[in-house]
């Protein structure tokens, strides 16, 4: 039980740190199958917005996870590079499929005007500007936004204790527990 919140709680920061066109507001253009015309698009928008940086955002992330991560923080430190440049390395290699499978998710939340507006701005030195910054700022952004984990972690414990009713001092123990799971995310370098 305790295990399948943990992964909700991460499930749940996840999509608030990634976030997604979608979640923004539904459209009646993604409950249909998207034009060849939106692929397209989605394709364009999708190669201009992966800039150089999204590697090294992605390395990053990586690292700042590893640090957070019960079960790799405490190992040594060779051995944790490893596991780094193991998940950045596959990660990257898996970039590509990556778009494909993201670029029908997009082209079905974006209308083809709402794709062309997007390609009109990002193809615009101010569109690739603000790219490479929010590039360069996610891997802060990211860290910024973990630091609120534990506060998560102590809310959700009191909720579950609330609904189930815990025993006197299983609340301590289990926000102990859950916080345990996801630490605030050590100072930038």
């Amino acid at each position: 039980m305790r295990l399948m919140i943990v992964c909700l709680a991460g499930a749940l920061a996840g999509a608030a740190l990634i976030g997604s066109p979608a979640q923004a507001r539904e459209t009646p253009q993604a409950a249909a199958a998207p034009s060849a015309r939106q692929l397209e698009l989605t394709r364009r928008y999708i190669n201009l917005t992966m800039t150089d940086q999204f590697e090294d955002a992605i390395r990053q992330l990586i690292v700042a996870q590893s640090s957070l991560d019960p079960d790799t923080r405490d190992l040594p430190a060779e051995d944790r590079q490893f596991l780094v440049d193991l998940a950045a390395e596959l990660t990257t290699d898996m970039i590509p499929q990556m778009i494909e499978a993201m670029v029908p998710v997009y082209a079905s939340a974006f209308t083809e005007a709402e794709l062309e507006a997007l390609l009109g701005f990002y193809d615009t030195e101010m569109g690739r500007t603000i790219i490479e910054k929010t590039m360069v700022a996610l891997p802060e952004a990211t860290r910024a936004t973990l630091t609120v984990m534990p506060q998560l972690m102590d809310k959700m414990a009191a909720r579950i204790c609330q609904h189930y009713g815990c025993e006197p001092g299983e609340l301590e123990a289990f926000q102990r527990e859950m916080r345990g799971h996801v630490a605030a995310p050590p100072p930038p370098k």
